[in-house]
């Protein structure tokens, strides 16, 4: 079976040479674009619904240079519930949404650390 980081690369419209670092699936509760599939490639931040990631028209990208990206846990019982992340335009715009797996938030924190600042 595929992994998502091939999948995302052989669907999303990559600049050439652009590499995809890390994908996950986000839910639709704790997000503010919904159910989504989110990638960070060597250069952009990249997001399409999850119902249409397939069509390559759905992709939306944002240059790394263009973002601010704000990154925290939130705990449950003392323990790491999720990992959050807010994503900030320099034009004010800005995306949320929530990682529950501990390996997918590692390789987002890993993949946006350039631009990464901790709360």
């Amino acid at each position: 079976m595929a992994s998502l980081i091939s999948k995302v690369g052989a669907i999303a419209p990559l600049e050439p040479g652009e590499r995809v670092l890390c994908a996950a699936y986000v839910s639709g509760t704790r997000s503010s674009i919904g159910a989504a599939l989110i990638a960070v490639s060597d250069r952009r931040l990249l997001h399409a619904p999850r119902s249409a990631f397939h069509s390559r028209g759905a992709w939306r990208a944002t240059r790394l240079e263009e973002i601010r990206v704000e990154s925290r846990t939130r705990r449950s019982l003392g323990l790491a519930a999720a990992h959050q992340f807010e994503i900030v335009g320099v034009d004010g715009s800005g995306m949320a949404f929530e990682l529950e797996n501990r390996k997918d938030a590692r390789a987002f924190n890993d993949a946006l650390s350039r631009r990464l600042v901790r709360g």
